[in-house]
């Protein structure tokens, strides 16, 4: 069974994150990753105090009733922090790389203009790029930018909760995500609710029906809630552990030279000592 997850839900009240909580457990979602939004990315004050105090969500505390479903079902859902930093200063971006912003589980930047998004696609150390697609995007998402965003980890998010709410919004919406999947191919792009409250949410499987209007095929949009939703932790746990590269090989593709790591019952004294005595093979042997 695939593990599906809303990587934004928008309201901070405790009472209503109870109710969207037991309403999510029930539509089958096991990550829900409750939303801090940043609207300035400045420093200190004049007075040296931080102007933006950032605070770590509250646990929300689930009813009997709903741990007694996940106890019958056999599931456990976990909460994420996440923090959205509205991005129309490029000059302001070292906030991003401070210990209270750090501290989140997740890092998306919400681009207001083409220069925030080039920034966020070619440098900024984020999980998510989120655009606001209720209104008309100021410029055009150009195809190297977000391949280049792509090749980085990062994913592209869809939110569709606005779509709900409003017609217009449905409108614009649709019509920007279509020109967002159109550009990426469907690839690195996930779909979260930014809901305010519990009757905002939709089943997975719904949303598996709404990424067809978004310009997703059928598997594209069930792992825009389950598959890219947990590249997106993965991502977030390395961006956390420092940057870092395993490379996987097989073994009939190894060099001759390199075949001695195979070997674990060969003693230390016969592996080789030198970079030149690694990268030679070893001579063979004439006839007599």
């Amino acid at each position: 069974m695939a593990a599906f997850a809303d990587l934004h839900v928008a309201s901070t009240d405790q009472q209503v994150l109870q109710d969207v909580f037991q309403t999510a457990i029930k539509l089958g979602f096991d990550w829900l990753a409750v939303n801090t939004f940043l609207t300035d990315l400045k420093g200190k004050g004049k007075k040296g105090q931080q102007q933006n105090q950032i605070c770590q969500p509250e646990p929300v505390e689930l009813t009997d009733q709903t741990r007694q479903l996940l106890k019958v079902e056999g599931r456990k859902v976990r909460q994420i922090s996440r923090l959205t930093a509205l991005l129309d200063d490029t000059t302001n971006t070292h906030k991003l790389v401070s210990p209270e912003v750090q501290a989140f589980d997740l890092l998306a930047v919400q681009p207001t203009n083409e220069a925030a998004f080039k920034l966020a696609c070619c440098t900024l150390e984020v999980d998510i790029i989120v655009l606001n697609m209720t209104e008309k995007l100021s410029f055009y998402i150009k195809r190297p930018l977000v391949n280049l965003a792509i090749e980085r980890g990062m994913h592209f998010e869809i939110l569709y909760s606005p779509a709900v709410r409003d017609s217009t919004f449905r409108q614009n919406t649709i019509s920007n995500a279509l020109q967002l999947t159109s550009v990426c191919k469907g690839k690195n792009v996930i779909v979260s609710s930014g809901c305010e409250k519990a009757i905002e949410l939709r089943g997975p499987y719904d949303l598996s029906n709404l990424g067809l209007l978004f310009g997703l095929s059928s598997p594209q949009s069930k792992n825009a809630v389950s598959k890219n939703c947990r590249a997106v932790l993965k991502h977030a746990e390395a961006r956390k552990m420092m940057k870092s590269v395993v490379g996987v090989v097989k073994s009939s593709q190894l060099s001759p030279g390199d075949q001695w790591i195979l070997d674990s019952k060969r003693p230390l004294s016969a592996l080789p000592q030198t970079t030149q005595e690694i990268e030679q093979p070893p001579a063979k042997k004439g006839k007599t």
